[in-house]
């Protein structure tokens, strides 16, 4: 950009000499920090030559040069954001010097720094899903401008919304093995500074080994020799080959209910038959039970009770509203032999219609458009990484936040449940729980990756409380403080859970954490006077609630058919609670 200065005349010491300057920028990234001055040349026969001028302030000049007889001059080292200000003088042979033209003001741009790019998390996906690429950019400067994905690497896709942040496409279909697929993303400023970022999409087949098995029922999906664990040790049955010979295994279970395709609950209750096995002297030990999607044959629960289990209510969230299912069980006798498994029965389960929003929290639970529960100065609702809701039973409102894991892809579903009305939790639940039950659903970016995830409350948590998880296998809840830490101000926990692991109540690495959850306080410490502490109802900031741990061990004991004495003495316990605390305790079970 060029502007025009008008001559200025001055006299000094009987030299009179015409300047004018003409100021010039040459705006290139290269040259930012340099300025061109040009002016009028001067017709004095006696003309020697020209000085500039220039300093920070206006007509404070701090730097003199004498760049002789030209009229043109780049003057260089300039800091990026300063503005400058510049003047021009002649001389004569006989050492006259006019006075200063008129100044002339120019600021340099201020540097400009690359964005950054962030392509995502790495993904593994099946053969012919849907797969969402995540992208991001960031500039300190200037806006970000563009998005641009181009794939790089693998069997050739066709990108969808290749030109904004988030793109998508089909996942080829492959019949075994895996494909590896990378793509490439460009982020670039409106300053037309860009930056790259690449990740990688690993597609595997329905039946990656190629033995014939489908991964979803495949014990070793990456080894085309094995594909059955039936005693569950993690050694192949080809590789026991032998092991058991001569042992009988137990008759495979029948399927009672659902069956047929019948429409259940979400939390569908399976039924097997009874237990019967041709070996004289062994007995049902354990049960094995396995629910997988109809539509794309994913395992959703996978769990192996420790107890002789003929029944399995499915908790809370593993499986969704709407959806068709099937399912299979296998039982294990006192030995350790499996049963050959099931034959499969197909169900549905119901729609409710209690998230007509589908947001994933129930519309009677959705909290107000104002809640920010981690204050962090948006409103929970505008925001897919966090999800809030009001508790049942409660005043307190919990939002469920993903801000500090990155390879948790979304939060899927939330709810709360008021811990005072009969559920299928109700088995060992804890008694005080004034800030309810939370079951909340998760996606990861891969199967048993680990996720962390952070609760806020709405009023603190006394403390005296503890987090607490739901364990379906063995119906009972348990102390979570190992995965769980409070903030210092206990308006929030950070759980860490792991897909298949702790916290996921599912049973199995499928990419999916379902958490059955809640604050709780511990009950079972006796105080001085042998009486349990905060027995009342709790609720008010100063007590948490908690079910009775220490008749969790008790699960598989039929109290029905042992007397208060003989409990007693299969436990072993020595508190100094009377009789009568204990056949309390002992009618609340």
């Amino acid at each position: 950009m060029t502007a025009s200065k008008s001559i200025h005349r001055i006299l000094t010491s009987g030299f009179e000499i015409a300047v004018g300057i003409i100021f010039g920028i040459i705006a290139t990234d290269a040259f930012a920090s340099q300025a061109t001055l040009a002016w009028n040349p001067n017709s004095e026969s006696n003309l020697a030559g020209y000085r500039i001028h220039y300093g920070t302030a206006s007509s404070s000049y701090t730097v003199h040069l004498d760049v002789h007889n030209v009229t043109t001059y780049t003057v260089t080292g300039l800091t990026a954001g300063q503005t400058y200000y510049f003047a021009a003088s002649a001389y004569n042979t006989s050492g006259n010097e006019s006075g200063y033209s008129n100044p002339v003001s120019y600021t340099v741009p201020a540097s400009n720094a690359a964005p950054t790019a962030n392509a995502g998390t790495d993904q593994t996906v099946n053969a012919g899903a849907a797969v969402a690429l995540r992208g991001s950019g960031a500039d300190p400067e200037n806006a970000i401008a563009s998005y641009q994905w181009r794939q790089t690497g693998g069997t050739a896709v066709t990108l969808s919304n290749a030109a904004s942040a988030q793109a998508g496409f089909t996942a080829p279909n492959i019949a075994t093995g895996a494909a590896t697929l990378v793509f490439e993303l460009r982020v670039t400023d409106a300053a037309g500074l860009s930056a790259t970022d690449t990740m990688t999409v690993t597609v595997q087949s329905p039946d990656i080994d190629g033995d014939g098995v489908a991964n979803s029922q495949d014990a070793f999906p990456s080894d085309p020799a094995e594909w059955k664990d039936s005693d569950g040790d993690g050694i192949g049955d080809n590789a026991e080959a032998g092991a058991s010979q001569g042992k009988q295994a137990p008759d495979a279970p029948q399927l009672v209910s659902p069956v047929n395709t019948v429409t259940v609950s979400a939390m569908a209750v399976l039924k097997t038959d009874t237990f019967r096995t041709p070996v004289a002297g062994t007995s049902h030990a354990k049960t094995r039970w396995q629910v997988f999607r109809d539509e794309d044959d994913a395992c959703m629960l996978d769990i192996q009770s420790a107890a002789a289990l003929t029944s399995l209510t499915v908790p809370k969230l593993v499986l969704d509203e709407g959806e068709a299912y099937f399912w299979r069980a296998q039982f294990i006798d006192s030995q350790g032999t499996p049963s050959e498994w099931s034959e499969y029965e197909y169900f549905g389960t119901q729609k409710t219609n209690a998230d007509l929003n589908a947001n994933g929290i129930p519309d009677s639970q959705e909290v107000a458009s104002t809640t920010d529960l981690d204050n962090d100065g948006m409103m929970d609702y505008l925001q897919t990484n966090i999800k809030s809701l009001k508790m049942e039973g409660t005043s307190v409102q919990i939002g469920v936040s993903i801000k500090a894991s990155p390879n948790v892809l979304a939060i899927e579903s939330v709810e709360s449940e008021d811990p005072r009305q009969p559920d299928s939790y109700a088995s060992g639940k804890p008694k005080k729980m004034p800030f309810g039950l939370i079951d909340f659903k998760i996606a990861v970016a891969k199967p048993g990756d680990q996720a962390a995830v952070r609760l806020y409350f709405s009023e603190p948590v006394s403390a005296r409380c503890k987090w607490y998880n739901y364990d379906p296998i063995a119906d009972r809840w348990y102390d979570f403080s190992a995965y769980s830490k409070f903030a210092a101000n206990r308006k929030s926990v950070a759980l860490t859970l792991t897909d298949g692991g702790p916290g996921d109540t599912d049973g199995v690495a499928n990419g999916i954490i379902v958490d059955p959850a809640g604050v709780a306080e511990p009950d079972d410490e006796i105080a001085s006077d042998g009486q349990t502490p905060n027995s009342g109802s709790g609720g008010n900031g100063d007590s948490c609630f908690i079910g009775t741990a220490m008749h969790a061990g008790m699960d598989e004991i039929s109290l029905s058919l042992v007397g208060l004495s003989g409990l007693l003495s299969l436990v072993g316990l020595s508190l100094r609670a009377t009789s009568q605390t204990w056949r309390q305790r002992l009618r609340r079970r």
